[in-house]
């Protein structure tokens, strides 16, 4: 799940095909409507219009914006442009490696857009979040095997946790809810433990050359102390790190160190399965963009943007 990084492997997924199994033929009764992902609740300004297309209301101006209000490529302009390349992708699950592209290439330029020297602090980022679209492979993506839910997020500031919550089906007969913890972020790298493979894979490299972007951050520069200045930069030279030599890097102004303590499986809101994790099993979060109503995160295994995937939510008040 968002979820990003949200979720690791898949060594959940046989012992959840065993249990629905089971239930299933103890006389379990599931309706096939179950199996479909319900409408989608875009809250605040994010709506979906009778013909099940996304669309969204413009918010007020931000005064604050790179991006003046009412040029081509406004914020508000740049939302849309989003949303519309992202509605016939279900929430990236389907989308084809041009339209992967075209999403990367306009979600690059919102967050260059991103008006906060320290996104990472910002209140914004407490309360619940849906994921409208992710490059990251099953099941962060919201796929379970057979099983595709919306993937959402609860973030806790105050208290320094959060949780990756997946529903699937109406009424959420299935649903998974993995809670963490999370701390600013000191810019080491952490160590893969396997499985990351998938993730530098669906990271999406584009050429950016013509709007004067840099590419991709490479292996190298993800390998060293410049591997976050060198993708803020990428994303709108909003990183000061670099403004005086002598001065360490404020990772934790943008990024999180994020630690998984527990996953549990629900069925019909009944705990099925709930397992704990291996100790020091975290990932960093990169938060390239937000505000009121949108965060963009950059998440990955490492620390490194070669296994970087993105994730782009929308507020969600209902959690």
């Amino acid at each position: 799940l968002s979820h990003c990084t949200m979720w690791t492997g898949n060594q959940f997924t046989s012992a959840l095909f065993a249990a629905v199994l089971g239930l299933v033929v103890a006389g379990a009764f599931i309706p096939a409507s179950a199996f479909s992902t319900p409408a989608t609740h875009y809250v605040t300004r994010t709506t979906r219009s009778t013909d099940g297309q996304l669309s969204a209301v413009a918010p007020p101006p931000n005064p604050t914006s790179k991006v003046t209000s009412g040029a081509p490529n406004s914020i508000d302009d740049l939302k849309m442009q989003i949303l519309d390349a992202i509605d016939p992708t279900k929430r990236g699950l389907s989308a084809t490696a041009d339209q992967r592209s075209l999403i990367e290439s306009k979600i690059r330029v919102l967050e260059g857009a991103c008006p906060l020297v320290a996104p990472a602090r910002d209140s914004r980022m407490a309360g619940g979040w849906e994921v409208l679209y992710t490059t990251a492979p099953p099941p962060s993506n919201g796929q379970l095997g057979p099983f595709v839910g919306v993937a959402k997020q609860f973030i806790d500031l105050e208290g320094g946790g959060y949780s990756n919550i997946l529903q699937v089906g109406e009424n959420n007969w299935l649903s998974a809810v993995l809670d963490a913890s999370w701390e600013e972020w000191d810019g080491s790298l952490l160590v893969d433990k396997g499985g990351g493979e998938k993730w530098r894979e669906a990271v999406v490299e584009i050429n950016d050359d013509e709007d004067g972007s840099a590419g991709v951050a490479g292996e190298n520069d993800a390998s060293s102390n410049n591997a976050f200045d060198g993708l803020m930069n990428m994303f709108g030279g909003q990183n000061k790190a670099k403004e005086g030599t002598d001065k360490t890097p404020d990772y934790g102004a943008k990024s999180w160190k994020v630690d998984f303590k527990t996953i549990t499986i629900s069925l019909f809101g009944f705990p099925l399965l709930s397992k704990t994790f291996p100790e020091d099993t975290a990932r960093v979060w990169k938060m390239t963009y937000l505000d009121d109503d949108t965060r963009i995160v950059r998440a990955g295994r490492t620390g490194k943007a070669s296994d970087d995937v993105v994730f782009y939510m929308v507020r969600d008040d209902s959690l």
